[in-house]
């Protein structure tokens, strides 16, 4: 069992640093994580089963502006406990969300200490030492992130869902939604920074549409997705077809004129 947790913390290690170092391979899915998990502990089919539940679970979930909760690391910890346990498939949620939480906390730790290594970074370039400019952005960065995804997973998996359980017990409350509140007002933060360069005095009607719709609707993402097309749809089809009021009508210039 110790190997196998190795090698299921290694998976987790290879999950976060899909979209950081590796492009994007889709590796952050719970159904593509569960099923390797699945792979390794000799039940690909309960992998696949507890991916699938995990999956829909994460597609159902309404992220409002930057807020958002990744339960990728909870799916894996209770895909594995689930099949050397024996436990049924509804018995995965339960192990993932101490596990999820926890992973909000780690997230949050690792943030800080990244936003510090920005910092380092910007010294060295003072000095002109840009080689260990690079190493702390390209081997630094990645080891914490590894560290991250390792450990927790790796304990979780070889000690039982109950090490989880029992580290957060001994967090304090004020702690936890301390690092919480933090780690949202950075969310937000980097959210507007990125809204400053999308949104102009002519779309910006639309993502406050957006937005407000799923506020106050609860409604998922795919079907504001469906209403958006749809929406998009008519309003090319009022601006561009032959009856529109703003575009321009394709006019056979000979059959205006008389014979």
């Amino acid at each position: 069992m110790l190997l196998k947790s190795i090698f299921i913390g290694l998976v987790s290690v290879f999950r976060i640093l899909d979209s950081r170092v590796f492009g994007r391979l889709n590796f952050e899915r719970p159904l593509i994580t569960c099923t390797i998990v699945g792979l390794i502990l000799g039940d690909v089919k309960t992998g696949l089963l507890v991916g699938a539940q995990m999956e829909m679970i994460t597609l159902g979930m309404v992220e409002v502006g930057a807020s958002s909760i990744n339960m990728n690391m909870g799916a894996m910890t209770g895909c594995a406990l689930v099949i050397t346990s024996g436990a049924s498939i509804e018995t995965a949620l339960t192990v993932a969300l101490p596990m999820t939480l926890l992973d909000k906390l780690l997230d949050s730790v690792t943030a800080i200490i990244l936003i510090n290594f920005c910092h380092i970074c910007d010294r060295y370039v003072d000095e002109g030492n840009y080689r260990a400019a690079k190493r702390m952005n390209i081997l630094y960065g990645p080891i914490i992130y590894s560290i991250q995804a390792f450990i927790p997973v790796f304990a979780a998996v070889y000690l039982g869902n109950d090490f989880i359980k029992g580290i957060l017990s001994i967090i304090p409350e004020y702690i936890i939604s301390g690092i919480s509140l933090g780690a949202n007002i950075i969310s937000f933060f980097g959210f507007a920074m990125l809204l400053s360069t999308m949104v102009n005095k002519k779309n910006v009607v639309f993502f406050l549409l957006g937005f407000f719709i799923t506020a106050f609707s609860n409604m998922s993402l795919t079907r504001i997705a469906i209403i958006s097309i749809i929406t998009a749809v008519i309003l090319y089809q009022l601006k561009y077809s032959d009856n529109g009021i703003t575009g321009e009508d394709d006019v056979d210039e000979l059959s205006d004129q008389k014979l």
